[in-house]
């Protein structure tokens, strides 16, 4: 593997201070995904299905409301298929396609390219910033830059409320600070998730990508000859500015947003989101030369075909099997998925007794969970032949409620019991939708 990727050297120090915005067709398709993204995201607190947000975590009721589920403590196996499916659906991702996760997708990517995209509206072209940069403070053009970082704070704070709203909603979260109404834990955090992302997306950026990002670190396991990669040509690049087509002009290495030059090879710093191909094909069009001096390709790997891409690859499809797995898992248990939850308890303190009318009963405590979005009235009784509740039990329970109640259950007269029997508690709404049949124990003198 240490052939297929040279780990060169990464210096801490290392970034590409001023980043230029390259235009080409892997651009635009990150700014569509980025685009749709940070709309999902923003809108996620927003709008409401079955009632509630698309991504609401009620701490306070110990919910979590996700695409119209919810979810509650006793479901958390279904949040855990998600995290396996999704991590493996990502390794074979990034065995096919190496990191293009990281490049087209990844949180860290989309908010830097847009802090990135409000530095260049508003201080200008990569040539004045870096000019700039040389400058005293005191010397440099100070209300682009005052604009810059307000509109960075401006986006850092969005960013802060979304992640805030998951927790809150976007409506009662507004309304709190229109309301001037937020306490001192909503401050906290409202101001932590902005710091963070004013941090991350302003100044870090790359050395994120870099240094704290697992992710960068274990990727080369999961890539082969067969994963594609953004590759230089060198065959064809070299001499440069000689007979090679490459003109040294440095536009990869000024576009690239995690500071690294291509054409010294596959890095695992890089993360495929082809801004430097974009750069270079825009230059072999000016000096009319074949476009591709740098592109996805697969290093090592000559014979291009879906076929031979699939093939003898077995980690591929041991992660496409484990995606599989997961999936199907995540599946079948939403198949399951309760929407009222019941456990009847029996009475220890006496094994039977007679109550006022002389019939022979047993108590019994009954906790229901109302697991649905809407109000439901349920009924229960006893379905065993010859035992049935003293009185009529029937509850209403508002979305998400539960409660817990006693009752007792009564031999009818003459009473013909003795011993031990089992006893059937049906649980039902009156819609007839939800039903659940609990079995216990009703005791008798023997």
């Amino acid at each position: 593997m240490s052939n297929l990727i040279p780990l060169i050297e990464v210096d801490a120090t290392r970034s590409n201070p001023s980043i230029r915005l390259a235009k080409g067709m892997y651009q635009e398709w990150r700014r569509i995904i980025a685009g749709s993204m940070i709309a999902v995201f923003i809108l996620a607190p927003w709008l409401e299905l079955n009632g509630a947000p698309l991504l609401w975590m009620d701490l306070q009721n110990r919910e979590l409301h996700l695409v119209g589920l919810t979810l509650w403590p006793d479901d958390l196996l279904i949040l855990i298929w998600v995290a396996m499916a999704a991590a493996f659906a990502l390794f074979t991702v990034a065995t096919i396609s190496g990191r293009l996760w990281c490049g087209f997708a990844c949180p860290q990517s989309v908010w830097s390219m847009l802090f990135v995209w409000v530095e260049e509206k508003t201080q200008g072209s990569r040539h004045k910033r870096l000019k700039e940069q040389n400058l005293p403070i005191l010397k440099r053009r100070l209300i682009p830059l005052l604009t810059k970082h307000f509109l960075w704070g401006m986006i850092a704070f969005a960013t802060a409320f979304t992640f805030v709203a998951f927790f809150e909603t976007g409506a009662s979260l507004g309304m709190a600070i229109v309301n001037f109404q937020l306490d001192s834990e909503l401050i906290f955090w409202l101001g932590f998730f902005a710091v963070l992302t004013y941090i991350n997306a302003g100044w870090l950026r790359e050395q994120v990508c870099n240094h704290m990002c697992p992710y960068a670190r274990f990727q080369s396991v999961m890539l082969d000859e067969k994963s594609l990669k953004v590759t230089y040509n060198e065959e064809r690049g070299e001499p440069k500015k000689g007979s090679g087509d490459c003109i040294d002009c440095e536009l990869c290495v000024q576009v690239c947003p995690v500071g690294i030059d291509i054409r010294q090879g596959l890095q695992y710093a890089c993360i495929d989101c082809g801004a430097c191909i974009d750069a270079c094909d825009d230059i072999m069009k000016k000096i009319n030369k074949p476009t591709g001096l740098i592109n996805f390709s697969y290093p090592g790997f000559s014979k291009n075909n879906l076929k031979d891409l699939l093939i003898a690859r077995g980690k591929l499809w041991g992660y496409a099997v484990c995606t599989l797995l997961a999936g199907g898992a995540l599946l079948l248990q939403l198949s399951f998925l309760e929407t009222l939850d019941v456990h009847l308890s029996r009475d220890r303190g006496q094994l039977y007794f007679y109550n006022s009318q002389g019939q022979l009963s047993n108590g019994y405590t009954l906790k229901i969970h109302n697991k649905t979005n809407q109000t439901k009235q349920y009924s229960i009784n006893s379905i065993t032949h010859g035992l049935s509740l003293e009185e009529p039990l029937s509850i209403a329970l508002k979305a998400g409620d539960d409660r817990t109640v006693a009752f007792k259950v009564q031999c009818s007269v003459p009473c013909e019991l003795a011993g031990t029997y089992n006893l059937e508690i049906k649980t039902e709404s009156h819609d007839k939708l939800d039903r659940k049949t609990l079995i216990s124990r009703f005791f008798a003198p023997r």
